[in-house]
């Protein structure tokens, strides 16, 4: 078997446990990224550059549900590789949809690196407005939204009063409106930051109704590591509305977050109604 074919052979298994992660848990996703590891050596001396994105794309994102500060920047190195290889090979503006992985690779080292959240947080919104003037400079909706909704989640981040949470709100509000409707689960994802955003303005009862019609979508996708991010949301929501419903929901994710073996993401959703 040449080099070239064994490559996409492991490529095409590492994929294979990525996409198995969001139903299957961590065992799975650890099983991707040695895959991802033991693929780099071929896909790199294939010089195939479409194997090459391929490769960059599930090995960042892998590294980025580690949860592990060292994996996560080595992820976002992976990240910006990618975003590099796309604007040398294609065009500058087509790197959009990817610069919006090292946004979100910024975003989450602030969750799992508290001490250095500020610089993070800073990086990330440096990174997103260069994003933002290539996403206007193509005006295709679809990138604009994911742009606008990377933003939202970047600005929440550093939110500290009402006017600045209210600048995340409405970044999230843009991406909403323009989000296609045929792609229905990337709404759906972006819909968790937008129901947070609205959260944080005392907006429950809007966030309840944004995160409900989630739920449907994500259980159709076999993807109940979402699924938990969204009935965390759909606790505050409740919660903030005096709603005791709120904690069965809330334990529903937790419940969710165990049988995925995502100990992170478990201890944040346990202080969530705190």
């Amino acid at each position: 078997m040449t080099s070239a074919a064994v490559s996409v052979d492991r490529l095409g298994a590492a994929w294979s446990a990525l996409r198995a992660f969001f139903s299957d848990g961590t065992q799975v996703l650890e099983r991707a990224t040695e895959a991802f590891a033991s693929a780099e050596g071929a896909v790199r001396s294939a010089g195939d550059g479409d194997r090459l994105i391929l490769w960059l794309l599930g090995t960042a994102t892998a590294l980025r549900y580690s949860r592990r500060p060292e994996p996560m920047e080595v992820g976002l190195a992976r990240a910006r590789e990618l975003v590099n290889v796309v604007g040398r090979t294609q065009d500058e503006t087509t790197t959009v949809p990817y610069r919006t992985l090292v946004e979100g690779l910024y975003r989450d080292l602030a969750w799992v690196v508290p001490s250095d959240s500020g610089a993070y947080i800073e990086q990330g919104l440096e990174y997103v407005e260069r994003t933002m003037r290539l996403a206007k400079r193509r005006a295709r909706d679809e990138w604009l939204a994911q742009a606008q909704a990377s933003r939202g989640d970047l600005l929440l981040e550093c939110a500290t009063d009402r006017r600045s949470r209210r600048r995340a709100l409405t970044a999230h509000e843009d991406a909403r409106r323009r989000w296609p409707l045929r792609d229905p689960y990337g709404r759906a994802q972006a819909a968790i930051g937008y129901g947070g955003a609205l959260l944080s303005l005392g907006e429950a009862t809007r966030a309840e109704t944004v995160v409900r019609e989630t739920l449907p979508i994500f259980d159709a996708q076999h993807d109940r590591y979402h699924q938990a991010a969204a009935r965390v949301l759909l606790a505050r929501a409740l919660y903030a509305q005096d709603d005791s419903d709120a904690l069965d929901e809330h334990a529903a994710a937790l419940a969710l977050y165990r049988d995925l073996g995502c100990r992170w993401e478990l201890a944040r959703a346990e202080t969530a109604l705190a």
